[in-house]
């Protein structure tokens, strides 16, 4: 951890988590977003961390998001297979991961 998350972040935090959890945003993008946060507490558990840094490095060279209308339709095609294969391999540890992080910083919020 190289520092403390403010407030905002950890609430950020929570919010990308659950956009995860109820199906508003991927794995991927997920793992995107909360990759800056886990150089923070936002993330509590270090093991959480490494994954998602691991992810977003992994997957840094795939175009997620708005990125992807900078793209040819042809070029798009033939990420998506890639895409939807790293979704399908970080889906299920990733959502642990960002139950965790929604509660976590849930509790705090409450304290």
């Amino acid at each position: 951890m190289d520092r403390r998350a403010s407030d905002w972040e950890r609430h950020r935090a929570r919010e990308i988590a659950e956009a995860v959890l109820d199906g508003r945003t991927t794995t991927l993008e997920g793992a995107r977003e909360l990759s800056p946060l886990a150089h923070t507490d936002a993330i509590a558990d270090v093991d959480d961390r490494t994954l998602i840094i691991g992810i977003d490095s992994e997957t840094d060279h795939l175009p997620i998001g708005k990125v992807r209308v900078h793209w040819a339709a042809d070029a798009l095609e033939a990420k998506d297979a890639e895409i939807a294969s790293a979704e399908e391999r970080w889906k299920a540890r990733f959502r642990d991961v960002c139950k965790r992080i929604a509660e976590a910083n849930l509790r705090r919020q409450g304290q």
